[in-house]
């Protein structure tokens, strides 16, 4: 980790050419809209999940508990973990996962509470890790771990891996020291040799674009840039930026390429739709690193000395105090960039005043999105009237409904306790736990002639919207798996009608309030066309029928 200290003040490079504002082009690569609209940036970029849904996760680096903070307002705790961690020797982000790193030990956390917690393969002592709008990859010679929120995948290169990342469709892409020279390399999902490669005239920069569809490297002059298709690693379109690039990245909302040249040196904005060049700056040593905010209105580079931030539209660069770490700086939504400085963490708001954020510099600050999947306990009850019902819908649930697990977060927000939160057994002192410790909360069989009798099972308290309600069990799969892969928090409820029949609930929560739910539950109806209602756990009288 490579760090430099700057001064407080905001200044511009002298030799600074105007940083162009952005306007609307038509075309795009491959079925471009006929009336291209501006690129989503800011709390634009995430519209329909509100801004509450992204932040920083916070992860003591010598042990202890997450925390989840305001995306806004970093000093603002808005969860508290209760999972006590060990030391954590790096820890990365994918969005709505984390990687943490202890040693060569590896572990993949997610906001699923049915996956909040997965073992990886042990990572080799000098393995680098690669970010990647899909996920990233930990490189090692010619060894590539692949990992995304929903899994990793393990492949060896014929060759040193200059480059690698996940790709869409499970694949995994790399660039490679090929026998000849360097070359492209696709795999595709569970393969262990290459399904396609292509030599080409770069060792990088790369990176991914095209949500895990392209690759964008240096063009074969050295000049310019060219999109690569994936799996087939057809050239398609690019742009000149007048200079070997030496350090490239793309916009969360997939719409830009940055670059920064060499041989000026020089960082462009490039539409990635139609390859035109929609900024410039001159700037006075080449950066060797680019990293997008959160939110798309801005980024941070560094230029192996000294860190900046940039904005699309303004017309210089701001120095950007304190070190350079592998999370920080950070360029967060409205212009501000939290640092790290010799007097602690700070915020760096765009009139170039810093301003102190309550909270450790000796932590991991990740940039997280945990969506609408609370990362709580989960459970599922099945019918047991036979064991061979039991077996049988145990089958069915096999790959949605594993045993669920409490996550590095809770369910309760900061500041606020609740009895209806499910109790863990005592956390061990910080720095004392290894990863495995976590509690766990599974039905437990029941014998089959006291089935009937068998107690509801305990879910989290609070507001449900239910999605479906049936007699079959197996009947909620598909459902279950669709809201599931949509970020939804799904739980299934068993209860017994007037009748003394057995129903099963799908049900999407927890929430904090009923208005709460009756939103969750318009947008299921709104967005999806499911026919929701509310219910709440703890007053078992049935809301709506069955």
């Amino acid at each position: 980790m490579t760090s430099s200290t700057s001064s407080l003040g905001r200044k511009t490079p002298a030799a600074l050419l105007i940083l162009l504002g952005v306007g609307s082009a038509s075309g795009a690569c491959g079925s471009p809209p006929e009336d291209q609209p501006d690129p989503l940036e800011g709390p634009t970029l995430v519209s329909g999940s509100s801004l509450e849904r992204y932040g920083l996760l916070v992860i003591p680096r010598a042990g202890g508990v997450a925390q989840f903070r305001s995306i806004e307002s970093p000093s603002t705790v808005r969860w508290t973990g209760r999972l006590s961690l060990g030391s954590v020797t790096a820890a990365h982000s994918l969005g709505s996962a984390v990687v943490l790193r202890r040693g060569r030990q590896l572990r993949l956390y997610t906001t699923s509470p049915v996956e909040a917690e997965a073992l990886l393969p042990d990572a080799p002592a000098d393995a680098r890790w690669i970010a990647s709008p899909a996920g990233g990859a930990f490189v090692s010679q010619d060894r590539i771990l692949a990992v995304t929120p929903t899994g990793a995948a393990e492949v060896t290169a014929d060759g040193a891996v200059h480059w690698a990342a996940p790709a869409a469709g499970d694949r995994v892409v790399a660039l490679v020291e090929g026998a000849d020279g360097p070359e492209l390399a696709v795999w595709e999902a569970g393969q262990s040799r290459p399904a396609t490669t292509r030599a080409v005239g770069t060792r990088g920069p790369v990176t991914l674009a095209g949500w895990g569809r392209t690759i964008v490297t240096a063009s074969e002059d050295g000049r310019g840039l060219t999109e690569w298709s994936i799996p087939d690693l057809e050239p398609a379109q690019g742009a000149e930026i007048d200079g070997a690039p030496s350090a490239l990245a793309i916009s969360p909302s997939q719409h830009r390429v940055f670059a920064a040249s060499v041989d000026r040196p020089r960082f462009v904005v490039i539409d990635r739709y139609d390859w035109s060049e929609i900024g410039s700056s001159r700037l006075e040593a080449p950066f060797e690193t680019l990293r997008p905010g959160m939110t798309g209105d801005r980024l941070v580079a560094w230029d192996g000395a000294a860190a900046w931030s940039a904005r699309a539209g303004e017309i210089d660069l701001d120095a950007v105090p304190g070190e350079w770490r592998a999370d920080l700086p950070l360029a967060l939504p409205g212009g501000a960039v939290l640092v790290s400085t010799a007097r602690g963490l700070g915020l760096l708001r765009p009139d170039g005043e810093v301003d102190a954020v309550e909270g450790s510099a000796d932590a991991w600050w990740l940039p997280f999105r945990w969506g609408r999947r609370l990362p709580v306990a989960s459970a599922a009850v099945v019918p047991e009237d036979t064991l061979e019902d039991a077996e049988e819908a145990l089958d069915a649930l096999a790959d949605s409904v594993p045993p669920g697990r409490i996550g590095l977060l809770t369910v309760g927000r900061a500041g606020r306790t609740s009895n209806r939160t499910p109790e863990t057994s005592d956390d061990p002192a910080p720095g004392d736990a290894d990863f495995e410790d976590f509690e766990e909360f599974a039905p437990r069989p029941q014998p089959a002639d006291d089935a009937a009798a068998a107690p509801l099972p305990e879910l989290p308290g609070g507001f449900y919207a239910v999605a479906l309600s049936s007699r079959q069990l197996a009947a909620l799969g598909q459902m279950r798996q669709l809201l599931d892969r949509s970020g939804y928090s799904t739980h299934v409820l068993r209860r017994m009608d007037e009748a003394n029949d057995i129903w099963y609930r799908l049900l999407v929560g927890p929430y904090a309030t009923r208005p709460d739910a009756e939103d969750a539950a318009l947008e299921l109806r709104r967005e999806r066309g499911i026919d929701a209602w509310v219910h709440e756990e703890g007053d078992r009288a049935a809301r709506r029928g069955p």
